[in-house]
């Protein structure tokens, strides 16, 4: 039985276990099922309460606030409506987490002026530990001191109350939010995971079980652990826009480009329904959902339906109110250019480098060097030195610029894989290729220092770039009729991004090349797979075709 029969069997498997719950899910809630004791005497009030801690737990946390208040004015001393509002003043899942200090502390201060107070205020000594953890989520200390005091005090609470699923949950978060993400998080991420899943295999509809699962095994080695959750999370939670998107951290590990593209089409179908309905602007949209469904759309070959996520994101990124749309746009856009092979020139390169030499804190280096990295590979293609060296000294600048912020950054190694991508390809172009294999080994080399992307490539500024380096040197490598290397870097590659279908496509060249058939058979199969019907691949494919034939006659 052949891999991808096995994979089929298993996912349908799954689908079906997920599919067994999911209508218990729905009969009780559109947001998932808690169960979550509270000192409360209004039925009304727990109801806001309850709708807003499942919010919480898929992250939407303005609907979860409001939840909260809704409860606050039907029941002004419910204290456990003031510590789910505080909560969503923290978002996120690993550290720094984003969190609004002033607006939590602000929530506190409304059930009573000081701890004391407060505590006074709760009818249980578990809902006072509830609150005692808030306290020192935003009591004093930095950021780092308070996530993990926090932790220690969900982990308390996990421990004397071992059957509060509640408390489970949210301790699994805070080990999570406690520690950036990469190697140094693999202990409290499995931990977290282990709790999540604990918790799901006894209330299979809990939202926060679901997704903290996905979370913490949303890496190329561990995201086979994460499948169940990711099948059966959007059937908990429907009526939650970041829950139809969140399976996709799994999908995307596992190569399951229609799964990826369909999660991410119901989660920015209902983030447009909700906006509207709210009669809200639509910069309030889930691009965060549309950049992944074009990603998913590329791999998948399916230029067409790539094109319509700009044209859709487009108008929004002009409006004077879409400077967070704009960045979505600029790095959607460089992407598609760089996937496509579209090389263009870019008529506002000269302005943003102009903008980086003025002042680069001014310029969102993330956005610009994507930006920059497709102006320079682009014109590399071309032909166009003077354009590439215009994008090089841009990137030059705001590397530099970022490496003398020390710690203060995120972006600046980055950046510096980008440099040495563009330098690679303008040495390429010029006839250097000793420097042109020198520059893209070096970029690769920085790239394995950094964490492997939970999502598509250079989706944060933490990640590579929307070009993978180890794919960009493969195919370099190729193009120098060096196969055996190239081998080795595309194998690197799909280490780090698994069944990226150019990386596939590079691997299959230079395993054929190479002389290693079963490897080439292999890639081009799944190739043939993932492009069938694409609009944008014919010749690839046809390609697969032709090898698997001529391989299946020898």
């Amino acid at each position: 039985m052949s891999r991808l029969t096995v994979w089929t069997f298993l996912v349908a498997g799954l689908l079906s276990v997920g599919t067994a719950g999911s209508t218990a899910a729905q009969q009780t809630t559109s947001l998932g099922t808690i169960d979550f004791p509270v000192s409360v005497t209004s039925v009304e009030a727990k109801e806001h309460f309850l709708q807003g801690a499942m919010m919480l737990h898929s992250f939407e946390w303005e609907d979860a606030a409001e939840a909260f208040q809704a409860a606050q004015q039907v029941e002004p001393d419910f204290t456990m409506a003031y510590w789910g509002e505080a909560l969503s003043h923290t978002t996120g899942h690993h550290f720094p987490v984003g969190q609004n200090l002033a607006a939590a502390r602000e929530v506190l201060s409304r059930l009573a002026e000081t701890r004391e107070e407060r505590a006074a205020k709760t009818q249980t000594a578990r809902e006072k530990d509830y609150l005692a953890a808030v306290e020192v989520l935003y009591g004093p200390g930095d950021a780092q001191e308070r996530a993990l005091a926090y932790s220690e005090a969900m982990g308390q609470m996990h421990q004397d109350y071992p059957d509060d699923f509640e408390a489970a949950t949210f301790y699994a978060l805070s080990l999570m939010r406690s520690v950036r993400r990469g190697e140094g998080s693999i202990r409290q991420d499995m931990q977290a995971g282990a709790i999540a899943q604990s918790v799901l295999r006894q209330n299979e509809n809990h939202p926060g079980a679901a997704h903290y699962t996905i979370h913490a095994y949303d890496d190329p080695i561990h995201s086979p652990i994460g499948l169940h959750a990711a099948l059966t999370y959007a059937d908990i939670a429907p009526s939650a826009v970041h829950a139809l998107h969140m399976p996709s951290h799994i999908f995307v590990q596992q190569g399951m480009w229609d799964y990826l593209a369909r999660s991410n089409k119901a989660s920015w179908d209902a983030s447009v329904a909700r906006v509207d309905a709210r009669g809200e602007p639509p910069t309030r949209y889930s691009y965060h959902a549309l950049y992944w469904l074009q990603y998913a759309y590329l791999q998948q070959g399916l230029r067409d339906k790539a094109t319509e996520t700009l044209a859709l994101i487009r108008p929004i990124a002009e409006r004077e109110d879409g400077r967070r749309v704009r960045s979505t746009y600029a790095i959607m856009d460089a992407r598609y250019t760089i996937a496509t092979r579209q090389w263009r020139r870019n008529p506002g390169l000269a302005e943003l480098v102009d903008r980086i030499t003025e002042d680069p804190s001014e310029v969102r280096s993330h956005e610009a060097g994507a930006v920059l990295l497709a102006a320079g590979l682009s014109a590399a293609h071309l032909n166009d030195i003077t354009e590439a060296q215009l994008a090089l000294r841009g990137l030059r600048e705001l590397h530099d610029y970022l490496s003398n912020m020390g710690d203060d950054n995120q972006s600046v190694t980055q950046i510096a894989v980008i440099l040495n991508e563009v330098e690679g390809m303008v040495h390429f172009a010029q006839g250097n290729h000793d420097s042109a294999i020198e520059s893209l080994a070096k970029a690769a080399s920085i790239e394995e220092t950094m964490v492997a992307p939970s999502g598509p490539p250079g989706e944060s500024p933490t990640d590579g770039p929307i070009k993978p380096s180890h794919e960009l040197y493969g195919e370099l490598l190729l193009e120098l009729d060096r196969p055996g290397e190239a081998t080795e870097q595309f194998a690197k590659g799909l280490l780090r991004t698994p069944h990226r279908p150019l990386s596939l496509l590079g691997s299959a060249r230079a395993a054929a090349g190479s002389g290693d058939v079963k490897t080439a058979r292999s890639h081009y199969a799944e190739l043939e797979t993932i492009w069938a019907g694409s609009a944008g691949q014919e010749r690839a494919l046809n390609e697969a075709h032709r090898y698997l034939e001529e391989a299946e006659e020898q």
